[in-house]
């Protein structure tokens, strides 16, 4: 997978938008941030999949995700899009919108 197609996955969840965070392009559902795009030369992105979906990303698949702290807590998982399947990537972004969507919005992909 490349960036383009990261971002297209995270645009096709329910009323995400993209903005500017530290320079960086972040994708938000209401509000509220559930994944960041890292450097333009990496090939990373932030998911912000809760503690428990961290702590299980990184324990299921170590080739290509990280824990990430910020602030003393477990933040976010760093996962190398271009090493990654497309439908495990797709998952995973799905699972931080999931993480950070309300109730009623999460329904819409049940």
């Amino acid at each position: 997978m490349d960036a383009a197609a990261v971002r297209a996955l995270a645009l096709g969840l329910p009323e995400t938008e993209v903005y500017d965070h530290g320079g960086l392009p972040a994708f938000r559902v209401r509000g509220t941030r559930f994944a960041t795009m890292l450097d333009a030369e990496a090939s990373t992105v932030n998911l912000m999949l809760g503690e428990i979906g961290i702590r299980e990303a990184t324990a299921a698949w170590p080739e290509h995700c990280s824990e990430q702290w910020f602030a003393g807590r477990l933040s976010s998982a760093r996962v190398d899009f271009g090493t990654i399947e497309p439908g495990l990537m797709r998952e995973l972004v799905t699972d931080a919108w999931r993480n950070r969507a309300p109730a009623t919005l999460r329904r819409l992909l049940d």
